[in-house]
């Protein structure tokens, strides 16, 4: 028969060696062909995965996402080409305004 050990208030409950906290950002290689969503996140200032997903869904200019599995990719050509057309369009406005 097997006793289970109930912890104490002094011991913690995972052990020393676990790390806590946010991960830290993983850089996307120059050559690289696609991102995950994590990356895409963090190139975006760390947003979560849901605020992700309501972007993706609101705005129809937006990089869809490339599935393998259940994996989400970005294809860094349409993430690069995104933010190209979003500088463009705020320089414009910001042109539009002070005109």
């Amino acid at each position: 028969m097997t006793t289970t050990r109930r912890l104490s208030a002094e011991q913690p409950w995972t052990s020393s060696s676990h790390k806590t906290g946010p991960r830290p950002a993983v850089p996307v290689p120059a050559e690289a062909a696609y991102m995950s969503a994590r990356q895409y996140c963090d190139r975006l200032g760390g947003i979560s995965f849901m605020t992700l997903a309501r972007t993706i869904k609101r705005d129809p200019e937006f990089p869809h996402p490339v599935y393998f599995g259940r994996l989400r990719y970005f294809k860094v050509r349409d993430i690069e080409a995104y933010e190209h057309l979003r500088e463009v369009k705020s320089a414009a406005k910001t042109l539009a305004a002070n005109s």
